[in-house]
């Protein structure tokens, strides 16, 4: 915290701070942990499935029937629902994204 002046609430907040980490720091001890930071591949954390992509099986959606489109629609609509559910919301807006390209056509 960056102030002229420690403000009670200041205070309070960086106390319980301290006694959070004072409670990690023994609980650590006491089970044999080493903190270590968080690593992963950024690639791999950032990319999206694109399943919303399953018309490209060699079908052209300007000459497929309105009743096979609106079954793919439906397909995908239904996994969309359910990658929100799951809180994997960009999954979920690529899929929003492929139902709005086929409902154009």
């Amino acid at each position: 915290m960056f102030a002229k002046k420690i403000t009670k609430s200041m205070q309070e907040a960086m106390d319980t701070t301290l006694a959070r980490r004072k409670m990690q720091d023994e609980y650590n001890r006491a089970h044999g942990i080493t903190p270590r930071s968080a690593s992963r591949n950024i690639e791999e954390s950032l990319h999206v499935e694109d399943e919303g992509e399953i018309y490209k099986r060699g079908k052209n959606l300007e000459k497929m029937p309105a009743a096979e489109r609106a079954s793919i629609i439906k397909e995908l609509r239904k996994q969309m629902l359910e990658a929100a559910e799951q809180l994997e919301f960009e999954k979920a807006a690529a899929l929003r994204d492929e139902i709005a390209k086929i409902r154009k056509l």
